[in-house]
C-alpha cells in the first residue's frame, strides 16, 4: 500500500469513527447542533489538509480543495442560526455535499484521464455520496437529538463510502 492510500486509508477511517461518535452524542444529551456541525467541518478540513502535504509529491489536490470546501462552508455557517432553523443546517449541508460532489467528480475524470478503470467506481461512491446527502438534507427538519443522529449516520456512510477507493486501489495494484 503506497502512502497516498495509507493517508486516504486513515482519513476514511477517522470519519467512520466520528460518525460513531456522533450516534453517541444524543445519549448524553449533547445536541448543539451547530457546534458539533461546525466541529466536524474543521476537523474533516484539517485532516484534509494534512492529507494534502503529504501526499503533494503525487499532484492530488482534492484534499486542498476539501479544505477549502470545509472552510468556505465553516463561514456560511458561522453566520447563521443552525440550532433554531433546521432549514440552516440543510442548506449548509447541501452546499457541502454540491462541493464534495465537485471534488469527487473531478477526482474520477482524474482516473478516467489516466485510464483507470477505478473511475466507474469513484462514479458509483460519488452517486451513493449524492443519495446519501439528499436523504440527510431531507431529515433535517427534527429535533436536535435526531439532528445529530442523522449527521452521524451520514458521516459514518461517508467514511465507508471514502473507504472503499484506497482499499481497491489496493487490491488491484495487489492483484
Amino acid at each position: 500500500m503506497n502512502k497516498k492510500q495509507k493517508v486516504e486509508l486513515i482519513i476514511a477511517v477517522f470519519l467512520i469513527l466520528w460518525g460513531s461518535m456522533l450516534l453517541i452524542f444524543p445519549l448524553f444529551h449533547f445536541v448543539k447542533v451547530k457546534m458539533i456541525f461546525i466541529s466536524v467541518l474543521i476537523a474533516y478540513g484539517i485532516f484534509n489538509f494534512i492529507k494534502f502535504i503529504l501526499i503533494k509529491d503525487s499532484k492530488d489536490y482534492e484534499g486542498l480543495s476539501t479544505t477549502l470546501a470545509s472552510i468556505l462552508v465553516i463561514i456560511f455557517v458561522s453566520f447563521l442560526n443552525v440550532d433554531k432553523v433546521p432549514w440552516y443546517l440543510a442548506l449548509s449541508l447541501f452546499i457541502w455535499i454540491i462541493f464534495m460532489s465537485l471534488i469527487k467528480l473531478k477526482k474520477a475524470d482524474y482516473y478516467n484521464d489516466r485510464k483507470n478503470k477505478a473511475w466507474i467506481l469513484e462514479i458509483i461512491t460519488l452517486i451513493l455520496f449524492i443519495l446519501t446527502g439528499l436523504l440527510t438534507t431531507i431529515n433535517l427538519y427534527y429535533e436536535n437529538d435526531i439532528q445529530v443522529l442523522v449527521l452521524g449516520y451520514f458521516y459514518l456512510i461517508h467514511g465507508i463510502l471514502e473507504l472503499i477507493d484506497p482499499i481497491t486501489l489496493y487490491l488491484i495494484d495487489k492483484k
